[in-house]
């Protein structure tokens, strides 16, 4: 099981079965549809790189994160650093989460979306 030291890896979904599902589905479609079907759909600058897109559903369907405590994610996170620094097993459980600046900006990031 995936374990951070703020929560957000317990929680995501990447490699979760339903989302791994809708990414195998998708990469599926893409897989069976001749490229001469919808390539001329996405003219010029109004297209993206089909071969990237495919890239990024590849790369979550082989991608394995541990969360930060086994190893994944950012190398240089603040809250892992600070939480190595400090010494507690989660944000949660330091004296001073009321005024850290690192868990703030984890509450204003996973606020967002992708799309």
């Amino acid at each position: 099981m995936k374990q951070s030291y703020c929560g957000i890896c317990e929680n995501c979904p990447v490699d979760m079965p339903d989302f791994l599902k809708a990414i195998t589905k998708v990469r599926e479609y893409f897989d069976q549809i001749p490229v001469i079907w919808w390539v001329h759909c996405f003219p010029g600058d109004e297209g993206f790189s089909f071969p990237e897109f495919c890239k990024g559903l590849d790369w979550f369907l082989s991608h394995e994160c541990l969360g930060c405590k086994g190893g994944g994610g950012p190398k240089e996170c603040p809250v892992r650093l600070c939480a190595i620094t400090r010494q507690v097993p989660h944000c949660l459980e330091c004296q001073d989460i009321d005024t850290c600046k690192h868990h703030n900006i984890i509450i204003k990031k996973s606020s967002g979306k992708i799309c």
